[in-house]
């Protein structure tokens, strides 16, 4: 059971980038004690406890005496049962949707005792997405969406980046139900993608390019083969929405055959 936290009281950990973006947003950001050690984002996070990664510092994390901590899709579900015999108060959300956002954000905030700001950030949110200008393109674009290479995964249909490039009016050719699955070089080259996006650091794009039968694909004949900022696309978070507007601004530049 996650237990209400006292107004005044907030000593938060964050175990996940994206809700470390997330408690910045809505005005937390005073109240965090230690992030996760992928957390780099607003710049503020460099000055704050690193705890650790996917595999914590349990002794870092007792000696910042949380009142909170704070997860995303189960990323830290495996040491709950510890959480509980060390009396710690752990929250873990589930956001892979854009709609589940500002329902997070409410939560979390009536959590923190500051409902308010859950309240204003779903509104600022809401308001936003309908104002969004996503006129998709005329025709509708296929799209290789590339989160890793070793070994190849893909963001699939069913994943957060599989509705923004939904939204934003591409075809995502990874079907897959799997939301973000392995692939074979096979299977992209018979969909034969119009754009491929890669959002993961590579060095240089040639590295996709030069893949053996892929120079026949589309969007490289075409060099239409773009690199994304992982942060903004791989973390369910409240920059989704520029990820959208990126997507969409690309669509609508591309001139396919």
């Amino acid at each position: 059971m996650i237990l209400p936290v006292q107004a005044g009281a907030n000593r938060i950990i964050s175990l996940v980038p994206s809700q470390t973006e997330l408690l910045f947003e809505l005005g937390f950001g005073d109240q965090i004690v230690g992030v996760s050690d992928f957390c780099n984002f607003p710049p503020a996070t460099g000055k704050i406890e690193k705890i650790g990664g996917l595999e914590l510092s349990i002794e870092k994390l007792v000696a910042l005496q949380p009142t909170l901590l704070v997860d995303a899709n189960s990323m830290h579900k495996k040491y709950e049962p510890l959480f509980q015999q060390l009396g710690l108060n752990y929250a873990n959300f589930s956001t892979t949707r854009l709609e589940h956002l500002p329902v997070v954000a409410c939560e979390l905030a009536k959590l923190l005792k500051d409902p308010g700001k859950g309240i204003l950030f779903s509104e600022a949110w809401n308001s936003r997405l309908r104002k969004l200008d996503l006129k998709k393109p005329e025709k509708g674009l296929l799209v290789y969406f590339e989160i890793w290479d070793t070994p190849m995964q893909a963001a699939g249909q069913s994943s957060f980046i599989g509705e923004l490039i939904s939204r934003s009016g591409g075809i995502n050719i990874c079907k897959d139900q799997t939301d973000f699955p392995l692939v074979n070089s096979e299977s992209v080259i018979n969909a034969n993608p119009d754009v491929i996006f890669v959002a993961y650091p590579l060095p240089n794009l040639k590295n996709i390019k030069n893949r053996a039968g892929w120079a026949s694909l589309k969007a490289v004949k075409n060099n239409l083969v773009f690199s994304l900022d992982q942060d903004l696309f791989v973390r369910p978070g409240p920059r989704n929405l520029e990820a959208l507007e990126l997507l969409n601004e690309i669509f609508h530049q591309v001139q396919t055959p």
